[in-house]
């Protein structure tokens, strides 16, 4: 596994423990890398794609589930037939080839169309690896002529969230079964044979029979018709869908009911309706202010009348982007504003931004291949954030979009395994890869460069012709390109390579008497650069020497590997500070005198006027800047030490993920310094917060700025906050249907309750956990559960992540929460060795054993803890089996790169931390971060 991939790792159980944003990677990565494309290959690449020779034009599709066996019919199968209209767009074809997946094909045959005369087949083969099913004729077809393929067959709901599926939830204890779909990137096949490509577009008419009144069918288009077939059984027809790719196909067979509003109804089981409202008046809002700016309203297309929203218990994905039937984590729609945290109602608005956009960029023009996956995911991920902010404008959300998106991109991209955003794809693995970081928050960041470019009048007109132009086709970045070439000649010269180099690049910024010199290289964590690969980008230039040119953000291009900008006076100027608001996708590294003005401007009167943006982007390059070894650490934490007086939420959130990435490189005899450092560094960050409760007045990112300085101040000890924190929790403890603590203030709460209680408060929290009817209140929860600090508790969380308890889709959320803190760590291992079997049966295989030591691996610093994981792999190697005992001896190698670093950095780091030890003096510290301090537990005792 690459350096990039265990940063994946790493980087999620940090977002995890923090829960600002919607992580794009998971612990559960798949095996396979893009980087090596060919050699992961089991079949030729040409083998794995359908050819241009048939085309499917149309599909007639029945399904008919089983619930509970009947004769003839086991529980969870379907019977299944489908007709696909094609014709042959070439001469002497004589075979066929289609994807199916998982399915008994009970019978098969061709006709031709017009007169049904069929087509005998001489012979049918099936490739596992690539699920080609080709047909082999005995005649050729005619070109130009439709034929029929029809198919009956068997298909089995697994419960893995794939294909047509299995889910469930409680209804007074009893389980309550429901049937839904999940096809991107490549699952239809597993409900119907099919040509499974985005580019093979069709009409689809489908038909659900069902058991009436019991359960009730939904799809993507209205139902036109209902007809009784006799013993509860009826047959729902729906009306033909627009012409659209098979991922966006989508049917539900479920006890639901429909609440909210068209054209945005919520569906949903009855025990959430009352959860359904925000949605549905966010949706219809959401959904005419980007038919507007797109100016293309839904409706546009006739067979879509309504864009339904249904909530799913077991659903892998954040939410899907199904034509005119979007599904979704019941968490990311569903919101109780007494029980949800303003962070969790801004997730909830934003997913259906992302998700409604996909209605433009996605499914009326769709990606030709995954290869290009950032024309749907790019564009979803630039309306998420620009699309939500322009219907909650007080949300800041536009500002927010360079920390969550534009910084956790670099992070992703800086490394040389990454990929460029257009890049080769065969493999179904390969397909789920690329949603990654650099499809969704690169391709985001790309397209808002383009608008700053383009200015916003001209990005939106290129746009709006571009939709126009491929409505019902695919497209390929080209088309986009041409969109905005009508209107700059230059246009595609500059954004190209940013699509198909990979990385970024790193600009160098140093003085002269003449002005400033810029030159760019790639930046990489590692240092390393190809000798006989230098890249460069178009480098779109601006720059701030005072307070009002942080407004301009209209680039100049650079397309050179170096540049002289020249100022009068420079050296008089106060500071220099380059992309202005960052606009733009480069770090900035800067010699040590415009370092040290630039630090003397923060440290001065309103940070010398130096944009808050501009301040996140400073925080979060000079914490990477010093983990690639280009700006000592001594030195950037010095310049950081401005924070102290930091008042705003996007350069603390900037230094929270910096934070995060240095507390896994301190060695372990430094820990109390960096507690003292971190509680002093917070210290006034608190007393501007204060562990209270929002005011109506305040901004929404203030409310952001709490919850984050609350959970570093308490995680890391700090007096007040714990007393505050476990005083709300015994209040709620001891006095359940009368207390409510505040959900802003809630994750900290259950975190510290849990941190520093015992079993009793442990109990107390896993009772909410297992019976709260509400989907974002479990994830509170389930964050407090994972910070216990005794390894019987830990045990304990592990036990609950390995039952039903915790559904299959929150399993590896729970492993990142656990692992994002250190003290669980000792007793995951001892669970790990002891229960490995059982851990393995939970999630599925020893590869999630595997995942889980390399998970630990990457983070601690323990010899001991790395001696037991490696003795346990070498005794064990047999029954983890070569994939998961390979991942294991990756994140050997991993903690070895790790300790390495942490020993070469030490007395950079060690000094400034002793430098600047002022807790004696100016902080109390109840405990230090992983234990359980006695006077805390004597003050839970008090209340």
């Amino acid at each position: 596994m690459s350096r990039k991939m265990i940063w994946c790792i790493v980087a999620c159980t940090v977002i995890a423990s923090v829960q600002w944003g919607q992580a794009t990677c998971s612990p559960l990565i798949p095996t396979e890398e893009l980087s090596s494309t060919t050699a992961t290959l089991r079949a030729r690449p040409e083998e794995y794609r359908l050819t241009d020779d048939i085309v499917p034009s149309h599909y007639d599709i029945e399904i008919k589930p089983y619930f509970e066996p009947e004769p003839n019919r086991s529980a969870f199968s379907f019977d299944g037939s489908t007709t696909i209209t094609v014709t042959a767009a070439a001469e002497k074809i004589d075979q066929i080839k289609l994807h199916t997946s998982n399915l008994d094909l009970l019978s098969v045959s061709v006709l031709r169309k017009s007169n049904s005369a069929p087509v005998p087949l001489i012979n049918r083969t099936y490739d596992e690896e690539t699920e080609v099913l080709t047909l082999i004729l005995s005649t050729e077809l005619l070109r130009n002529v439709e034929y029929l393929l029809v198919f009956s067959y068997v298909g089995q709901m697994e419960e893995d969230m794939r294909g047509f599926y299995r889910s469930y939830y409680t209804e007074n204890g009893i389980k309550v079964w429901l049937g839904t779909t999940q096809f991107e990137q490549m699952e239809a096949r597993k409900a119907f044979p099919c040509f499974d490509e985005p580019k093979f577009k069709s009409q689809f008419d489908l038909k659900i029979v069902y058991q009436h009144p019991k359960y009730t069918p939904y799809a993507n288009t209205p139902l036109v018709r209902n007809d009784s077939l006799g013993n509860g059984r009826y047959r729902a027809t729906f009306a033909t869908t627009p012409v659209m790719s098979t991922y966006l196909l989508a049917f539900i067979v479920a006890p639901y009911v429909k609440t909210g509003v068209e054209p945005v109804p919520i569906l949903a089981r009855p025990e959430a309706t009352n959860q359904t409202e925000y949605a549905s008046s966010e949706g219809r809002k959401l959904l005419q202010h980007l038919g507007t700016w797109i100016d293309y309203p839904f409706d546009k297309v006739p067979e879509i009348k309504s864009m339904a929203m249904a909530a799913i218990p077991d659903f892998a994905a954040g939410a899907m982007e199904n034509w005119g039937l979007i599904t979704y984590r019941e968490s990311a729609l569903l919101y109780v504003p007494d029980e949800a945290t303003s962070l969790q109602q801004q997730r909830v608005a934003t997913i259906i931004s992302h998700e409604l956009a996909h209605q433009w960029f996605g499914n009326l023009v769709t990606c030709e291949w995954w290869n290009v996956t950032w024309l749907n995911e790019g564009f979803a991920t630039y309306l998420e954030y620009f699309g939500t902010d322009s219907a909650e404008p007080s949300w800041e959300l536009g500002q927010q979009f360079i920390v969550d998106k534009l910084q956790s991109a670099m992070q992703a991209d800086g490394w040389p395994e990454t990929h460029p955003m257009t890049h080769p794809v065969y493999t179904k693995t390969q397909a789920a890869a690329i949603f990654d970081a650099i499809s969704y928050n690169k391709g985001g960041v790309v397209l808002r460069m383009m608008e700053h470019y383009l200015t916003s009048v001209v990005f939106q007109t290129a746009l709006r012709e571009y939709v126009k132009e491929r409505a019902f086709k695919t497209s390929q970045p080209e088309d986009l390109f041409r969109a905005f070439d009508r209107h700059n000649a230059n246009a595609s010269e500059y954004i190209k390579p940013w699509t198909t180099q990979p990385g970024y690049p790193l600009v160098t910024v140093t003085s002269d008497p003449e002005g400033f010199n810029l030159t760019q290289r790639r930046f990489l964590y590692n240092g390393t650069t190809d000798s006989n690969e230098v890249i460069t980008w178009p480098l779109p230039i601006t720059y701030a020497t005072t307070e009002q040119e942080f407004a301009h953000t209209k680039p100049t291009i650079v397309t050179s590997s170096s540049f002289q900008i020249k100022l009068a006076n420079a050296s008089e100027l106060p500071y220099f500070v380059l992309n202005n608001q960052q606009a733009f996708y480069y770090r900035v590294n800067y010699d040590e005198e415009l370092w040290t003005k630039i630090g003397n401007a923060l440290r001065s009167d309103k940070f010398g006027g130096i944009h808050v943006l501009n301040r996140a982007q400073i925080v979060d390059d000079l914490f990477n800047l010093a983990r690639a070894d280009i700006v000592s650490y001594e030195r950037a934490l010095d310049l950081l030490d401005y924070l102290r007086k930091e008042t705003e939420f996007l350069p603390w959130l900037a230094a929270a993920n910096g934070l995060s990435t240095l507390s896994l490189k301190i060695h372990e005899e430094d820990e109390a310094l960096f507690t003292n450092y971190v509680l002093d560094l917070f210290a006034e960050a608190y007393e501007l917060v204060k562990f209270q409760v929002p005011t109506n007045s305040e901004r929404r990112v203030h409310t952001y700025l709490r919850r984050l300085v609350l959970d570093w101040t308490c995680r890391y000890g700090h007096e007040a906050c714990s007393k505050e924190a476990l005083r709300e929790f015994e209040n709620l403890r001891l006095n359940p249907q009368t207390s409510k603590v505040h959900p802003d203030i809630r994750q900290t709460v259950y975190c510290e309750g849990v941190r520093r209680g015992t079993s009793e408060q442990y109990n107390f929290l896993q009772t909410r956990y297992l019976s709260t009817n509400v989907a974002t209140e479990q994830q509170l929860a389930l964050q407090g559960l994972s910070c216990a600090t005794r390894e019987t508790l830990i045990h304990q969380f592990m036990n609950l992540t390995s039952s039903e308890d915790v559904r299959q889709q929150d399993k590896s959320t729970a492993l990142s929460l656990l692992l994002a803190n250190p003290s669980s760590l000792p007793a995951v291992v001892s669970y790990l060795t002891e229960n490995h079997g059982r851990w393995a049966d939970a999630h599925g295989s020893y590869r999630y054993v595997g995942q889980a030591f390399q998970g630990i691996l990457v983070r601690t610093k323990s010899v001991s803890l790395k001696d037991t994981i490696q003795t346990f792999a070498q005794t064990n190697e047999h029954v983890l089996g070569p994939e998961a005992y390979s991942m294991i001896i990756n994140g050997l190698e991993e903690y070895e790169l790790n300790e390495q670093f942490i020993l070469n950095h030490r007395d950079g780091i060690r000094a400034f931390l002793k430098r600047k030890d002022r807790s004696a003096a100016t902080v109390t510290t109840a405990s230090t971060i992983g234990m359980v301090s006695c006077l805390t537990l004597l003050i839970i005792g008090r209340f």
